[in-house]
C-alpha cells in the first residue's frame, strides 16, 4: 500500500518521466507548469510513494471555479478567490505501480482533502480511455458548448470535461 505525502518541488523531474510514461508527447507539461500549480496549491498536490520512498505517482489539483478549465500547460497568476470547485488537473501512475492501487489511493486522499477545504464540486477534463474510470467515481459529462469544445481542444481529441458533487459518497473505490 503507498504512503501519500505533499508533492514537493524535488519530486517534479520524477513526476516528468512519470508523466511522459503516461501520456503522449502533445499533451506533455514541463517543469515550470508543476512548480507553478505547486506554488498555488501545495495543499492539494500529492505524491504516492513504495516502501522504498520512491515516487509511484503524483495528482495535482487546486480549487478553481465552475467556469471553463484552465488551458493545458498554462501557467496561472493566481486562483479564483471565490473558488468552490476542486480541479483535479493530473493524476498519473508510473507503469510499474499500475495495477497496485496508486491511482485510488491518491485520489481518496486529494478528494478528502478538497472536502476539508470546503470544496462542493470536482471538475476534470479526462481523455477518452479514462471516461469510464471516472464515471465509476460518480463523474457525469459537463454538457460542451462550443466555446467549451474549442478549450477541450487543447487537452486532446476526444476529451471530455466531468464533473461531480463532493458532498456524495463515492458509491465505487475504483
Amino acid at each position: 500500500m503507498p504512503s501519500i505525502r505533499p508533492l514537493r518541488p524535488a519530486d517534479i523531474p520524477t513526476v516528468l518521466d512519470i508523466q511522459a510514461a503516461n501520456y503522449p508527447a502533445e499533451l506533455l507539461e514541463d517543469h515550470g507548469f508543476y512548480a507553478n500549480r505547486l506554488a498555488l496549491a501545495p495543499e492539494h498536490c500529492w505524491a504516492a510513494l513504495d516502501v522504498r520512498e520512491r515516487l509511484q505517482g503524483y495528482l495535482i489539483g487546486y480549487p478553481w471555479d465552475d467556469g471553463l478549465p484552465p488551458v493545458l500547460a498554462a501557467r496561472l497568476e493566481r486562483l479564483p478567490e471565490q473558488a468552490s470547485t476542486w480541479f483535479l488537473h493530473d493524476c498519473a501512475v508510473h507503469p510499474d505501480a499500475q495495477g497496485l492501487g496508486v491511482a485510488g489511493r491518491l485520489y481518496r486522499h486529494a478528494q478528502g482533502q478538497a472536502r476539508r477545504a470546503r470544496l462542493s464540486r470536482a471538475r476534470l477534463v479526462s481523455l477518452p480511455g479514462a471516461i469510464g474510470y471516472w464515471q465509476r467515481h460518480q463523474y457525469r459529462p459537463v454538457p460542451a458548448d462550443a466555446v467549451l469544445q474549442a478549450k477541450l481542444a487543447g487537452y486532446g481529441a476526444g476529451a471530455c470535461l466531468m464533473q461531480r458533487n463532493l458532498d456524495t459518497p463515492d458509491s465505487d473505490h475504483a
